[in-house]
């Protein structure tokens, strides 16, 4: 949903006061007009997921912030820049394309994508670490509950061993079968 909405912000965001106007370069041909936004957008995609899998993981967090301002500011005039070039290549004016508006236009929807390529990254780390909580403390009682188990089989043990000692000083005749029954439930559990 959020890609639909990045692909029609052009559309959206186009001025509508004046007609005569264009904030985005407007070429007689629909097609190249297309081309033009779909690589702009191809490039805020590309440059969430850089922001997202990259930027944020090897500077923002290891907070090396100068770094990472850097690669930001680096990004944002690669994609100010290319975006440029291919309105004016395919323009072929620079009448047209105003590029103070350009500049404009484009940090805001820059800063707008680095903000949710941020708080993505964030949420997912965030999620992930609470799932590995969750598992380490599952693992926690599954190890609590085995243990508490190996406690409970010794007691039941060093009673059964008791009652058969009790048995033997009697001379009964249940002996033989309790340690019968013991030892096929000792191989069970083992």
């Amino acid at each position: 949903m959020a890609w639909v909405l990045l692909f029609s912000s052009p559309y959206l965001l186009k001025s509508r006061n004046n007609p005569n106007e264009p904030t985005h370069p407007e070429p007689q041909n629909p097609l190249i007009n297309f081309i033009i936004f779909r690589i702009s957008d191809l490039m805020l995609i590309s440059f969430f997921y850089l922001n997202t899998l990259v930027q944020v993981s090897r500077f923002f967090y290891q907070k090396k912030y100068t770094f990472y301002t850097l690669s930001f500011i680096a990004c944002f005039a690669i994609y100010v820049l290319l975006y440029w070039l291919f309105a004016i290549t395919f323009l072929h004016s620079d009448t047209i394309f105003s590029f103070r508006k350009h500049l404009f236009f484009c940090t805001f929807i820059f800063i707008f994508i680095l903000a949710c390529s941020i708080a993505y990254k964030i949420i997912q780390d965030k999620i992930i670490a609470d799932n590995l909580i969750k598992e380490n403390e599952n693992e926690y009682l599954k190890t609590e509950l085995s243990l508490f188990r190996s406690q409970v089989s010794l007691h039941f043990m060093f009673n059964m061993l008791n009652n058969m000692v009790a048995l033997a000083r009697k001379q009964s005749n249940l002996l033989e079968p309790s340690l019968i029954k013991l030892s096929s439930l000792m191989r069970y559990l083992l």
